[in-house]
């Protein structure tokens, strides 16, 4: 009888699990909510689910125009009142979108797995040999050597042939046991090869590889057909969704590329990582050898998902290799800059729900998710690539900046939402985009180097150090954003300064350097700073306080302007922000110019500028006294000036901290402090004496009115003035009077004008009855008032791109007693502000119509109301506006109505104006005849 086989293979060791790729997890949701978003967006746009023409006819009654229209210049609750459900809707489906789309993917995502599972359910795979149960207790053996146990413990599946399984994978199912698929092929083959294939996607299951993979292929897969399903509705008008979305549909197709190439990249290195855990857990640095098929190939083709040979080979021998590098950065910024175009999106629709500005918080949302990732990978990346960040540091600009520029599929951005103002406004941005995320980034390297000096309290470092980061870089790109629209509104360098000094001040931002300073804090706990460091803030603390007091104080006397009074004391907080400056670049020579010193000195900064407006409030205070809230603004806004300060000299930093880089600390206290005293006291001088306030503050900025109170469109000419009466008001006009009367009115009406017959009247019954009440006891009071003579003219002319141009009606009614009020008009307007009007020429009979009131000031007895009609003549929208204008002057009625209609899109800014200046100077020349 012969003796058992002896298994001489050896036993396998504890190794660490591979990095976890929960970054990508991050990202790929977030990108499919992107996606989702846009598809969203899109079909609100092509369902029409917002009313657009209701909208715009809501504009159109109350003067607006959507063409060209600035809200911010318009009427605020007017133009909130007719869009507010509009954009409440649109949010709803931008959001929804968000939602739907990463729900779709997991649960194509489930369905796949289940289907997997289906394929190779146990009593679909039968018929097992015997030399399956080694390979069960083997790999029952490498679980228990990496403590796999539980829900996390994978489950043996040998395939066998005609299951289609050809290599071994692994497939998870959310809140499930892993499967681990091998072909059946190896329990024929030698050992050594099961022990390799299965101590690899053992290494995919302790680094959880599974689920974003597949969900990240789902993205890729969905991110064309979800635009094109929301695209549907234009199925009928290819043209027109084509030239809708063409853009869209473009970055749709280059999204899903991305999604591919990066997935394959990522599984790559995925794969070398499973790898290198092979080598760990058989302690054989060949044991990657029997996974490798021979190849030809020196590199992996952009969609491969498993490396070449050699690479393979060469990674079983190679250290771990955190991520974080360029490419990786580049991805999380340009996933953090379109998650920014959603909240943009999202936060500009509900601004008139909430009836305020929130669009400013957009920043926040890409700056905590670009530093919640970027911080801790490169906290990992840190000490195995000590001193390289430049391939990091260009993939956070590259990142950041270009996503930031790309238009994510169907989403309105900032730059869609200024047309022919986009050029420009990119050009502009660049330079300060590039800035703030190079500011950003080397405040990110620097924490992340710090961050791996110590080990106590990392939770709370870490905390400390995304807080740093997040308040750094959503302030900086908010105040860009805003500052170099504001030029291009303004066209004026002055308008950059002043937004760039009073976005400090905005509810958003005014916090922001005190947040960057408590994360500052909590990431270096258990630092000291050194002897020379805290010298150097000293001095240059106390001597920027005294340099900003002294400023004021010299040039303080007599009766100071606001103006004079608001650049003295701006200048002075610029004086201790350029002292924090300056201690920012001596602390970082001081202390050796390793990145990691880099938050340490911007900590510094920070508390000098802090301490140098106490200095300054405390120096003033006792000259003159100030108010309490100065003290305060005096400890917040030299801080806020300091951040600004030190995104425009990041790039100097960084070179300081190359060129002087050293082991050790450098000494002499004493020497750094006096220089930077020194330095600070030459900075105060050349501010005051304007050598440096084109970079800082002119008097003449903080006097210049808010830029977005300016209008940006040209007005219409004015209708003429309102004149005296010049008839007797207590006696009644003749025929040949009244009639006379209307005489001017053809002088006020555009070349072309021509004389029309008059309307014949008609009558129908209106919805609802009330308002149908309401219009004909006006009609039969109007009609049962005693005249004394009436003349009435009606003319056609030409009005913009209106198709039949314009009519107006205008009439003279003359009574023996004064008329009696605008009672019946005002109840007619308030039963009547909305009502059906019959129509046979419309496709469902109707018109819908709308009154609304309009402010009427020219005259002491006046009434001034827009009324829309609104329906559908063979499927295309028709509106007609009505602009009526009723006074009285003594006992005569003067009533002028203007009507004229358009399809499809509204008319531009210029007939509306030009069509309420006709109205108004018609009832001017006539009131000039009474």
């Amino acid at each position: 009888m012969s003796a058992p086989a002896v298994d001489d293979r050896p036993r396998p060791v504890q190794a660490p699990a591979p990095d976890r790729p929960w970054w990508a997890y991050v990202l790929v949701w977030v990108a499919l909510a992107v996606i989702g978003a846009g598809a969203g967006q899109a079909l609100f746009t092509t369902l029409d689910l917002g009313d657009t023409v209701g909208t715009q006819v809501c504009l159109v009654r109350n003067g607006i125009s959507v063409d060209g229209a600035d809200p911010v210049t318009t009427d605020q609750s007017v133009y909130g009142s007719c869009v507010r459900d509009y954009f409440r809707v649109q949010a709803t489906a931008v959001l929804a979108g968000a939602v739907a789309l990463p729900v779709a993917a997991w649960l194509l995502m489930l369905l796949g797995g289940v289907g997997t599972r289906w394929r190779l359910r146990p009593g679909a795979v039968a018929g097992m040999p015997a030399g399956a149960e080694r390979l069960t207790g083997r790999f029952a053996e490498l679980c228990d050597s990496q403590g796999l146990t539980g829900r996390h413990r994978p489950r043996l599946v040998l395939a066998p042939p005609g299951t289609g399984v050809a290599q071994a994978f692994t497939t998870g199912l959310p809140g499930s046991r892993p499967w681990v698929v091998v072909p059946l092929s190896y329990a024929y083959a030698d050992p050594a090869a099961f022990d390799a294939v299965a101590a690899h996607e053992l290494g995919h299951v302790r680094s959880r590889d599974v689920l974003w993979a597949s969900a990240v292929w789902w993205a890729g897969w969905l991110a064309v057909p979800a635009l094109l399903l929301a695209l549907v509705p234009l199925a009928g008008t290819p043209a027109v969704a084509w030239d809708a979305y063409r853009g869209a549909l473009v970055v749709a197709v280059a999204v899903a590329v991305a999604m591919f190439v990066l997935r394959a990249g990522l599984l790559r290195r995925r794969e070398l990582a499973a790898d290198r855990h092979v080598v760990e857990v058989l302690a054989d640095p060949n044991a990657v050898a029997a996974l490798v098929r021979p190849s030809g190939k020196r590199r992996a083709g952009v969609f491969a998902t498993h490396p070449t040979a050699g690479d393979r080979l060469a990674a079983g021998l190679a250290t771990r290799h955190p991520e974080g590098g360029f490419v990786v950065t580049v991805a999380v910024g340009v996933v953090a800059m379109a998650a920014h175009h959603v909240a943009f999106s999202v936060l500009s629709s509900l601004r008139w729900t909430f009836d305020a500005d929130v669009t400013a918080s957009a920043p926040v949302v890409a700056a905590v998710l670009w530093s919640s990732v970027v911080v801790p990978l490169w906290t990992r990346r840190a000490p195995v690539t000590p001193g390289r960040w430049t391939g990091p540091l260009a993939g956070a600009v590259v990142g950041l900046v270009v996503g930031y520029l790309l238009q994510p599929p169907g989403v309105i951005t900032v730059l869609a939402a200024t047309p022919g103002r986009g050029l420009l406004l990119v050009l502009l941005l660049l330079p300060g985009l590039v800035l703030a995320a190079f500011a950003a980034a080397l405040l990110a390297a620097g924490l992340a180097a710090r961050l791996t000096v110590h080990s106590g309290h990392p939770r709370l470092r870490r905390f400390g150090a995304v807080l740093a980061v997040t308040s750094a870089l959503s302030a900086l790109w908010g105040t860009v954003i805003a500052a170099t629209t504001a030029h291009v509104v303004t066209e004026g360098v002055g308008s950059i300064r002043w937004f760039l000094v009073v976005n400090g001040d905005d509810r958003v931002w005014r916090y922001a350097a005190a947040l960057v300073l408590v994360g500052l804090v909590l990431a270096v706990l258990r630092t000291r700073p050194g002897r020379p460091a805290l010298a150097v803030s000293a001095v240059a603390a106390v001597t920027g306080g005294v340099a900003a007091a002294l400023s004021w104080q010299l040039r303080s006397g007599g009766g100071l302007s606001d103006a004079r009074s608001d650049f003295l004391t701006h200048q002075g907080w610029w004086i201790c922000a350029l002292a924090g400056l300056v201690a920012v670049a001596a602390v970082v020579v001081v202390n050796g110019g390793a990145p990691a010193e880099v938050p340490i000195a911007v900590l510094c900064g920070l508390t000098v500028t802090v301490s140098a407006g106490a200095v300054q409030y405390a120096a003033v205070w006792i000259g003159s006294g100030v108010r309490s809230d100065f003290f305060r603004e005096s400890l917040r806004m030299p801080g806020w000036l300091l951040l600004l300060a030190l995104a425009g000299a990041a790039p100097l930093i960084a070179a300081v901290v190359a060129v002087t880089r050293r082991r050790e600390p450098r000494g002499g206290a004493v020497r750094w402090a006096a220089g930077a005293g020194g330095v600070t006291a030459l900075l105060s001088l050349l501010l005051v004496a304007g050598g440096l306030s084109s970079v800082t503050v002119v008097e003449g900025d903080l006097a210049r009115p808010d830029a977005r109170s300016r209008p940006t469109s040209t007005e219409a000419a004015p209708p003429s003035s309102p004149p005296e009466a010049s008839v007797e008001p207590e006696r009644p006009l003749d025929q040949q009077a009244a009639t006379t009367a209307l005489s001017d009115v053809p002088g006020v009406l555009p070349p072309g004008a021509k004389s029309a017959p008059d309307a014949a009247e008609t009558s129908s019954t209106l919805v609802p009855d009330t308002c149908d009440a309401a219009a004909k006891r006006t009609a039969a009071n109007k009609k049962a008032l005693p005249r004394a003579a009436e003349a009435e003219q009606r003319f056609t002319f030409p009005l913009g791109d209106a198709p039949d141009g314009g009519t107006i009606s205008v009439s003279v009614t003359s009574h023996p007693a004064a008329p009696p009020g605008f009672s019946d008009l005002d109840a007619e307007n308030e039963a009547c502000a909305r009502f059906r009007l019959p129509s046979e020429r419309q496709d469902d009979g109707y018109l819908d119509c709308r009154i609304t009131a309009r402010p009427a000031h020219d005259f002491p007895l006046a009434r001034k109301r827009n009324v829309t009609a609104q329906g559908r003549i063979k499927g295309v929208p028709m509106v007609v506006v009505v602009h009526d204008y009723a006074a009285t002057f003594g006992l005569n009625r003067v009533e002028v109505s203007l009507s004229w209609f358009y399809l499809t899109a509204a008319p531009p800014q210029a007939v509306l104006d030009e069509a309420d200046r006709i109205a108004t100077s018609a009832m001017n020349v006539i009131a000039a005849r009474l």
